[in-house]
Order: C-alpha cells, then sequence, then structure tokens
C-alpha cells in the first residue's frame, strides 16, 4: 500500500477497520480454489471407477459446502466491508472539511475554488476506490494469498507444472505490471488537474451567467472549457491505451500458458502422474495461479490510476 494511502487510513482512525475486512476477505479466493479443484478431482475419480450413483451424493456435499463459503463471502462484502467503507468515506469527508476550516484565507487562495471542489469530491471517492472499490487494494491482497497458497499447493503436487506456469507468468507479469503501467499515475494526475481547471471555467457558468452575456465572455468561457475537457479525454484515454495492452499482454499470456500446459499433459501422464484425475486438479491449481496473477495486474493498474487523487487529498490533510 502506498504511503500516503497509509497516512490517510491513520488520519481517519480506520487503519483497524481495514486491516479486520482484509483478514476476513483474505482465504475467500483460495477456498473457492481448494473447493473446485477437490470436487473436479472427485466427480473424475468416480466416472473413472463406475461408481455413478455416489455423484448425487458428492455433489449434494460440494454444493453445501459452496453455498457455505459464498454466504460467507456475501455476508463480509454486503455487510461487514459495506458498513466500514461507508464509515470511511464519511470520517474522510469530515476530516478534509475541517482541514479546510481551519485554513486561512491566504492558504486557500494556494488553490483555485475548482482544485478544492474537485478534491472534496472526485478524488475523495477515488481514494476509496483505490482502498475498497472493485479490483483495488483488497482484490490485490486476495490474489496475492491466493497465488502463494496455490503456489505451495501445486509445488506439493507437481514441481514440473510448477516450474512451467512460473516460466510464462513471471515475464509477462513484469512486462505488464512495471513496464506498460507504469505511466499511468501521471496520465492520472494531469487528467485530475485539468478537471480542476474545467470546474473553474464551469462555476461562473452556474453563478455568473448574466454576467459573462453582458461582457460577451460565451467564447472565451466555452473555448477554455472546451479545451479542458479535451485534455481530460486525451489524458484519459492514454491512460486507457495502456491498460488496454496490460489486458492483452495478460490474455497471451494466458494463452501460451495453455498451450505449454498442452504440451506438457501429453508427456506426464503415464511419467509424473497417475491419473486424468490428478492431472485436471493440478490444472485447476495452476488455473489459479494464472488468474491471480491477471488480478493481480488488473489492481497495480486500477490503483495506479486512483492513487494521483488519493495523493491530492493527503496533501490537504
Amino acid at each position: 500500500m502506498n504511503g500516503k494511502v497509509r497516512k490517510i487510513l491513520k488520519e481517519t482512525g480506520m487503519t483497524k477497520d481495514f486491516i479486520f475486512v482484509m483478514i476476513l476477505r483474505a482465504p475467500f479466493n483460495f477456498l473457492n480454489a481448494v473447493l473446485a479443484a477437490n470436487m473436479l478431482e472427485s466427480f473424475i475419480r468416480l466416472i473413472e471407477i463406475k461408481e455413478e450413483g455416489e455423484l448425487l451424493s458428492t455433489f449434494g456435499i460440494f454444493l453445501l459446502f459452496t453455498i457455505m463459503l459464498f454466504g460467507y463471502n456475501m455476508f463480509v462484502w454486503a455487510f461487514v466491508s459495506m458498513k466500514i467503507n461507508i464509515r470511511f468515506i464519511k470520517k474522510l469527508r469530515m476530516r478534509v472539511y475541517k482541514s479546510l476550516l481551519s485554513r486561512t484565507g491566504q492558504e486557500m487562495e494556494e488553490l483555485s475554488a475548482g482544485d478544492w471542489i474537485s478534491r472534496l469530491n472526485s478524488d475523495i471517492d477515488k481514494t476509496d476506490l483505490y482502498l475498497m472499490g472493485p479490483l483495488n487494494f483488497v482484490h490485490l491482497l486476495n490474489a496475492a494469498v491466493n497465488l502463494t497458497l496455490s503456489s505451495i499447493v501445486l509445488f506439493i503436487l507437481n514441481k514440473t507444472m510448477l516450474a512451467a506456469a512460473l516460466i510464462i507468468t513471471l515475464p509477462f507479469f513484469f512486462l505488464s505490471s512495471v513496464v506498460i503501467i507504469r505511466k499511468i499515475p501521471i496520465y492520472k494526475k494531469k487528467s485530475r488537474e485539468h478537471y480542476a481547471r474545467f470546474t473553474n471555467w464551469m462555476e461562473p457558468v452556474v453563478n455568473a451567467s448574466e454576467s459573462i452575456r453582458i461582457f460577451e465572455g460565451e467564447e472565451l468561457v466555452k473555448t477554455r472549457a472546451e479545451q479542458e475537457s479535451l485534455e481530460i479525454l486525451r489524458n484519459n484515454m492514454k491512460a486507457h491505451r495502456r491498460n488496454a495492452l496490460a489486458a492483452g499482454v495478460n490474455t497471451f499470456s494466458g494463452m501460451t500458458g495453455y498451450l505449454l500446459l498442452l504440451f506438457l499433459g501429453n508427456s506426464m501422464l503415464g511419467r509424473e502422474l497417475e491419473n486424468f484425475a490428478r492431472m485436471m486438479k493440478i490444472t485447476q491449481y495452476r488455473g489459479e495461479m494464472m488468474k491471480s496473477v491477471m488480478m493481480t495486474n488488473s489492481c497495480i493498474g486500477r490503483m495506479k490510476g486512483n492513487l494521483p487523487a488519493a495523493e491530492r487529498v493527503e496533501k490537504i490533510l
């Protein structure tokens, strides 16, 4: 987690609450992976030994565990996480508002009205997205836990498959999460700055439209607002292109991994694996590793996109 975001959590007194949510949420992805892998292996073994009669009872057992697991996950997200998320936004807005009230007129004049408005509204929302939104810090933690534990299980089950997964995963992960998306915070920071300037030009339209018409300033305001709007769009598109390229690299990595899996699977059966059911269980954990890496890349990209807003909020606390 970025140091400035940690400072925001400390300022709002929400550090312990956030850690509590992370602990509750962290094991879900891996437990779901264990459930899916063992269910697939059990079904294939029952079919191989022609025990079709046991399929229904086995399905019932796994269905029960699945309902319990997803019920737990729903409780964490819909009740615990939601309440903490609302309390965090409320405390952060109040903390920023009190910071503004404590400033002198000279300090207030250091930033434009549009800059203050954007920091009080959209920047706070994006700070919340950095921590609790879709594909951000909490999901990054989930992916990291799933990746670590799935790798350990895969190491125990089949070292060759783990080595193959790492050979494919690591180079593409570095290319996507380090090289491609490293400029996203720069583009997003510029976008936030232009958004504040756009707000500055739109504010007179709301509060002083009569004066603008009297002094024939409609064309000036329209031109400047259009310029700032285009700059917002231009920088956001640059960031979106980087995210799209990173997603393409992740997809190519997954396809390459499956091709390597098909190549190795034929030679591994009968040599390192005793049956097909075992092979499918191993590939399930290998798939969880790849899914976790893709989620990690997506989370890093989203977090980098929301980080400039969090940094702008931290500056006025």
